[in-house]
């Protein structure tokens, strides 16, 4: 259901359509333009760009593409996770009067899930823009006109209407050098003036480069404003990045270009992407090319041996964690609706930034039902801060909980986005809060509730958190860096409810001790991401560093670590994860280290050992088996039977937990003990789909311990 829901989506991507009205640019008094020399070079572009150059008759490109269904979850520690990838080998031909025919010559997959569809195998018009003359951009247009139907539309900045429409705002000029000439570039920041009034009418936000000497769009980047709605559970996007390359110093031509659907809610704790890359290259223009088949739009499916990708470096997949949502995140906020000027000068909408605000159901508890709202400036330009609250109840517990956040942007959002990004955040609250040192480099937290409703286990450990904290953070590309403080009143919780959805459940167990206090603390954090980490497709890294220092009732000290990643070399993969802490003074109960099956030492029991010092490192070691074909088994239309892609697994895991004296006493008070010397699990076992499911036999390294056997997903914590 997740494909076919993108790929509803993707075919209602809108087009730019041109209207055959003759150019007409409004006055600059009104605020359209940011100044003369603006409005003159938006004029130019408007009459030139809106014809295909002379002499262009037609061309012919080389095109690699890849194509991604990709999950994003608010809480991940790494980079995103690739459920499917498809990657095409082929060419690409246009003809000025509107043909553009694709052929696919080969194509390869690699799933992380038994899926029986791809983006890929789904699609059946092509999918790239053959350039960005004249005032149309088309993106998905069927022949036969059935698309044509679905699609909206969308008014471009640069055609006949855009000015009645949008704001141009120039930036610093850019000159580079191409071909032995330099080529002067100035970006139009363009922004809609208002909310579109009607339904159908679509518009854009973004920056468009613009060869002054040429008037033409060189490179653009941009997306679809959302229309104003009531009550959403999310928000859909769509954002294009189109960067050209100048050929024979006349013409410029698609060189890179990426497509992109986007649905994030936090309601459901992340966000989805579709995700189409096209990579041209090897161009022959006029080369006198005139279709046999006159369908203006055509996609073939024409396998050939020859195509085999030899030139293209990497396993499938392996250029992956290149892209990531959070790339047009500048242009999400942008889009996400245009003011109107009656409006006043605050937009309040419900909102939920974690599904775990609306629901969620655990032993301590019960069902806890709650509600969110957003206030933030009307005005998307102005939008340096926002405000984000939240309340619910927890029935069975009889307690009320919520948090009032404050965030401030040190820049409004820009596109394209410059420099480092900066913000404060600031907020008090009261949360139930999980013990757990070792997070998880991926997971989903509106789905945590649901072992505990419908299986009736919940083997966690919590305390309730009342209190106040402020935080700087900054960040460029794949690093993340914040420091903050925090005070935080820390109490108790008991069970509560000893029932689930069926019945009575078997593993709700007592929560463990902890120590109620004040704990007001300084704390920092960095982290690098290259990619989910251990778990995902393609080589990837996760690295993390926190620290904290206590300074009122628990006058402790913490220091974490971790290290996540997955290489792959031909048919081997090793994928491996490292955490690591240590903690000065006398740490309560919920802040010393615990770890057994649950924080992945398999063969031992939950929170079996644990101490003021401790460390897990976990690998497996994947061997490639036949087959390991990245075709389909089977196919019909756009249905398949996935490749198998199996791998022998050898699995390792080993832990050591040692505890100061100041601490032995509180770790006694868990029922947890140091480790004495390094434990740890083997195992060996088969898994298919990249790496997803597995059937495995481990066994811990002690005589008094049994082997296991293990079946389902794989178990990356």
């Amino acid at each position: 259901m997740l494909l076919l829901f993108s790929l509803a989506l993707l075919l209602q991507v809108p087009a730019v359509v041109p209207s055959p009205a003759p150019p007409t640019v409004a006055d600059t008094t009104g605020g359209i333009f940011d100044s003369p020399a603006t409005r003159e070079l938006v004029e130019r572009v408007i009459l030139e760009s809106g014809e295909i150059p002379e002499g262009l008759q037609d061309y012919r490109a080389e095109l690699r593409s890849m194509m991604y269904l990709t999950l994003a979850p608010d809480s991940a520690l790494g980079g995103e996770l690739p459920v499917t990838t498809d990657e095409f080998v082929g060419e690409v031909r246009w003809e000025r009067t509107g043909f553009l025919h694709q052929w696919v010559r080969g194509h390869r997959m690699r799933l992380l899930a038994p899926a029986p569809y791809t983006l890929g195998t789904m699609i059946e018009e092509p999918w790239v823009i053959p350039h960005l003359y004249g005032s149309t951009i088309n993106l998905l247009s069927a022949g036969d006109g059935r698309a044509q139907r679905g699609a909206r539309r969308a008014i471009h900045p640069f055609g006949s209407q855009g000015p009645a429409h949008y704001r141009y705002t120039a930036g610093d000029t850019l000159r580079i050098r191409l071909q032995n000439e330099l080529v002067t570039l100035v970006p139009i920041e363009v922004r809609p003036r208002a909310a579109p009034a009607e339904r159908e009418m679509q518009l854009v936000v973004g920056s468009f480069f613009i060869d002054i000497d040429r008037a033409a769009v060189a490179r653009a980047r941009f997306g679809f404003v959302e229309p104003r709605r009531g009550l959403r559970v999310g928000q859909t996007g769509v954002y294009l990045e189109l960067e050209n390359a100048l050929w024979e110093n006349r013409y410029w031509l698609p060189f890179r270009q990426r497509q992109e659907i986007q649905v994030a809610s936090g309601l459901f704790g992340g966000a989805v992407a579709a995700r189409m890359v096209n990579l041209f290259g090897s161009y022959d223009l006029n080369t006198g090319w005139s279709p046999e088949i006159r369908t203006r739009s055509r996609l073939f499916l024409a396998p050939t041996a020859g195509a085999d990708f030899t030139e293209w470096d990497g396993a499938v997949g392996a250029e992956a964690a290149e892209w990531e949502i959070a790339d047009f995140a500048d242009l999400r906020r942008l889009a996400a609706g245009a003011g109107r000027p009656d409006a006043g000068p605050l937009r309040v909408t419900p909102r939920y930034e974690r599904g775990d605000h609306l629901f969620r159901y655990n032993r301590v508890e019960g069902t806890y039902l709650g509600a969110g709202v957003r206030i933030e400036p009307n005005d998307p330009v102005e939008r340096r801060w926002e405000l984000y609250a939240t309340a619910g109840w927890a029935f069975v517990e009889s307690t009320a909980r919520g948090e009032l956040i404050g965030r401030w942007h040190a820049d409004a959002p820009r596109v394209p986005p410059r420099g480092i990004e900066r913000g404060v955040t600031a907020g008090v609250y009261r949360r139930l809060r999980e013990v757990r040192a070792f997070q998880p480099t991926f997971r989903w937290d509106f789905l945590y509730s649901l072992p505990a409703l419908v299986g009736g286990s919940d083997l966690r450990d919590y305390y309730d958190a009342t209190g106040a904290e402020l935080s700087l953070r900054a960040g460029t590309g794949s690093w993340i860096g914040r420091v903050g403080g925090r005070w935080e009143r820390q109490d108790s919780v008991r069970r509560n409810t000893g029932s689930f959805l069926f019945g009575t459940a078997q593993d709700f167990p007592p929560l463990a001790p902890m120590d109620p206090g004040t704990h007001a603390a300084l704390e920092g954090a960095v982290g690098y991401s290259r990619g989910p980490g251990a778990f995902g497709i393609g080589n990837s890294a996760v690295a993390s560093l926190r620290a904290e220092v206590g300074m009122a009732d628990f006058r402790t000290q913490r220091l974490i670590g971790l290290l996540s990643f997955r290489q792959a070399l031909g048919p081997i993969t090793f994928a491996s994860r490292l955490d690591a802490g240590h903690g000065w003074g006398e740490l309560p109960p919920q802040q010393l280290f615990r770890f057994g099956v649950e924080e992945g030492l398999l063969g031992y029991e939950p929170n079996e050992f644990g101490g003021s010092t401790a460390a897990i490192a976990r690998g497996r070691l994947l061997i490639g088996l036949p087959p390991r074909s990245t075709q389909p088994l089977a196919r019909s239309g756009f249905f398949i039977v996935p490749p198998l892609r199996p791998s022998l697994v050898l699995l390792g895991e080993a832990g050591w937990a040692e505890v100061s004296e100041r601490s032995r006493p509180q770790l006694a008070r868990l029922a947890s003990v140091p480790t004495e010397r390094v434990r740890g699990s083997l195992g060996v076992g088969v898994s298919i789909f990249e790496d997803a499911l597995t059937l495995e036999w481990y066994r811990p390294l002690e005589e008094d311990r049994r082997g296991r056997w293990y079946f389902g997903l794989v178990r990356w914590f």
